[in-house]
């Protein structure tokens, strides 16, 4: 650093020196502060001189991320426009061996690859190929370990970087500015999570009360919402020769269905990050906990403002709806109620789900002689009525007699009519130092992962509710 003196340096000759130096040399720079200060905490002008530095190592970064190429020169707009189809499909095959690659190694499940692969081949070629880039950046080995590096130190981590850590990091960084870019929700800041860690591809229900995950549609989206198309239906005729064909009437509608921003917020302490590979493990198990638990109350009685639209909250009050034949309880004859309402075009794949005390009642019925009312709720896997019966704790497990309300019990119907949409790409912000009540360290880093996931029902026809509405 020849006459330059970060330790001793004004404000003035540390802002000529970083605007002078280039980005090698001041992340040497940085190591040399760092190897000085023996890993210590900095102080006066040499910590003035490390935040600065970094933030221009961090921006250099970034630049040069977003005016990337792919991984084999082939240059690319945001869109993915202008990157041709060779080399789409170059891309495209590199992510399906990343794919399987951590398949292999065990870091990715079976249903995750599922969804990834979804995504890479479903949809318009610009989705498909930035999916494909999406891929091979978020699930590069070198990427996790420089992520973990991050994790472990969000000033100073980068500098232990490798020469194949800190090219991923860039790749990594240009596809996360493209997904950016698609919506206007989360256009700036943090870094893109491991493919391993985001909760559109890890998260399922497995270890839940909540089936919807694993029954529903699911689908992932690069933009700010899903669209697809559903319609009622046609009818088709026999028709006599020469005689002209009738013209019946076809209504298409496109459900529209948004994401909405949901977070996890965790704290760890210095001495788990010093073992990055541990921290990304434990990291996961939190996400995936937190995250499921919050997406499950969501997806079943989300309001739709602010959050997922739940299964409850879209049939409740609509021509779905069915009130129970009983007098503020349960009867035997609901079950019977509620599948003969449901139209013969969703009944062969249709299901139940209720709350597990909901279920438990159904189990007790008994006919006029003693025996079980429903002795196929006792298998395993549980039947009600010849179909699949599905626990979901986030519905009402109990029919409150003391108030006057509504009590949704049962749902029965085709649930490829229920579409959770996952928006890929999930963003972490890292916190460098947490501070205690008196605003004092407290040897414990933060992280703050977000994702966008949203839900809500196409055909509302496809579904019975049953409410037992009480009065107080």
């Amino acid at each position: 650093m020849s006459t330059f003196d970060p330790f001793t340096a004004s404000v003035d000759e540390i802002d000529s020196h970083i605007a002078a130096a280039s980005t090698p040399e001041l992340m040497d720079d940085m190591r040399e502060i760092d190897a000085r200060a023996g890993g210590g905490d900095l102080a006066g002008s040499a910590s003035v001189f490390y935040h600065r530095a970094h933030a221009r190592v961090m921006d250099d970064l970034n630049a040069l991320a977003r005016a990337g190429s792919t991984e084999d020169g082939t240059p690319f707009t945001r869109g993915g426009t202008s990157e041709p189809w060779q080399a789409r499909s170059q891309t495209h095959d590199r992510a399906l061996r990343t794919v399987d690659s951590l398949v292999r190694s065990g870091e990715l499940p079976a249903y995750g690859a599922q969804r990834v692969e979804k995504l890479l081949n479903d949809g318009l070629p610009r989705d498909r190929a930035l999916a494909a880039r999406w891929a091979v950046a978020a699930g590069d080995p070198a990427y996790s370990s420089a992520f973990a590096r991050l994790l472990a130190d969000s000033q100073r981590g980068h500098m232990l970087w490798t020469p194949e850590e800190h090219a991923a990091f860039r790749r990594a960084s240009g596809v996360h500015d493209e997904l950016r870019a698609l919506s206007t929700a989360d256009s700036a800041g943090g870094y893109m999570i491991p493919l391993t860690l985001d909760p559109a591809i890890i998260l399922t229900n497995d270890g839940s009360t909540n089936p919807l995950r694993a029954i529903s549609r699911v689908v992932q989206t690069t933009t700010g919402s899903w669209k697809g198309v559903t319609s009622a239906g046609t009818t088709a005729e026999w028709k006599a020769e020469a005689v002209e064909v009738a013209e019946p009437a076809l209504t298409v509608g496109q459900p529209d269905i948004p994401v909405h921003f949901g977070d996890v917020f965790s704290k760890y302490s210095f001495e788990v990050g010093m073992d990055a590979v541990d921290l990304l493990g434990q990291l996961r198990v939190v996400l995936a906990d937190a995250a499921a638990q919050l997406q499950n109350t969501a997806y079943t009685t989300g309001t739709g403002t602010g959050q997922p639209k739940g299964l409850v909250t879209a049939l409740a009050g609509t021509a779905s709806e069915i009130n129970t034949t009983g007098t503020e309880a349960l009867v035997a004859t609901d079950p019977y109620a509620l599948q003969n309402a449901l139209g013969p075009r969703f009944q062969g794949r249709a299901q139940w789900m209720a709350a597990l005390p909901i279920i438990n009642t159904f189990r007790q019925f008994e006919t006029g002689s003693g025996a079980l009312k429903f002795p196929e709720l006792r298998s395993v896997p549980p039947q009600l009525l010849g179909r699949a019966m599905n626990e979901n704790s986030n519905m009402d497990g109990t029919i409150v007699t003391t108030a006057t309300a509504n009590n949704y019990v049962l749902v029965y119907g085709d649930f490829s009519q229920f579409v959770i949409v996952d928006r890929i790409g999930s963003s972490v912000e890292l916190i460098q130092n947490m501070l205690g009540a008196n605003r004092r360290p407290t040897a414990e880093r933060g992280v703050f992962l977000y994702f966008r996931t949203g839900s809500d029902v196409t055909n509302a026809s496809a579904f019975r509710l049953l409410d037992v509405p009480t009065t107080a």
